[in-house]
């Protein structure tokens, strides 16, 4: 059962392959680099379109994952279904054709799917243009940042999976996805935190409540 935190913050399932490299790094560096920023009002999870669950993360990634100062040594790795996947569920995909499979589950998160270089590319432009004071808000104006784009390279959005590769492989595969959440977390960690507008379920601000909230301190 979800307990009442849960209910009132944003769901974010970050998905790969196999749920045994990608997105288990993916997502508890998020939760380590926003529990850092004191930013602990969301839901996070993550899970495989193609996973053999009950698995240990892979040994590359758990090496990694020390390396960065959180463990991956109780992940277990988990195969990715509809029921996982609520409406309000934004999903973070290691490359586009997760997106595809997440689609093909629920046509109904169009609006809320993508890839995680990809979201990390739109938040931050997204945040520059629009003051949104939600975690809803802030996902529509992402996708209408992603509507307009023009001359993007949408391969430069896809995680490579760096299983069975050379060194060079594994560290281009731990610097995408290190600088993608450091991208997330610079232009989301204000809505996480305890005193963010989370999911809209609680009250939105004020003008004067937003113009105090933005206001730098000193």
């Amino acid at each position: 059962m979800s307990s009442p935190r849960s209910l009132l913050a944003p769901h974010v399932i970050v998905v790969c392959t196999a749920n045994a490299i990608r997105s288990p790094f993916v997502e508890n560096l998020l939760r380590q680099r926003l529990a850092e920023k004191g930013a602990d009002r969301v839901d996070l999870e993550s899970a495989g379109t193609a996973a053999r669950s009950g698995l240990r993360a892979e040994a590359g990634a758990r090496s990694l994952a020390l390396a960065k100062g959180f463990s991956l040594e109780e992940h277990r790795t988990r195969l990715l279904n509809e029921q996982m996947l609520r409406s309000e569920t934004t999903v973070l995909c290691a490359e586009r054709a997760h997106r595809r499979v997440v689609l093909g589950m629920r046509p109904d998160l169009m609006t809320t799917v993508f890839t995680v270089r990809e979201f990390a590319r739109l938040v931050g432009a997204a945040r520059s243009t629009d003051a949104a004071a939600t975690w809803p808000a802030l996902l529509s104006a992402v996708s209408r940042v992603r509507a307009v784009e023009r001359h993007v390279d949408r391969s430069e959005d896809d995680i490579d999976d760096p299983i069975g590769q050379g060194p060079a492989v594994w560290a281009d595969f731990e610097r995408s996805a290190t600088s993608a959440v450091d991208a997330i977390v610079e232009a989301t960690s204000d809505l996480l935190g305890s005193g963010g507008r989370g999911n809209g379920s609680v009250r939105p601000f004020t003008r004067r409540e937003y113009r105090a909230s933005i206001r730098t301190p000193g």
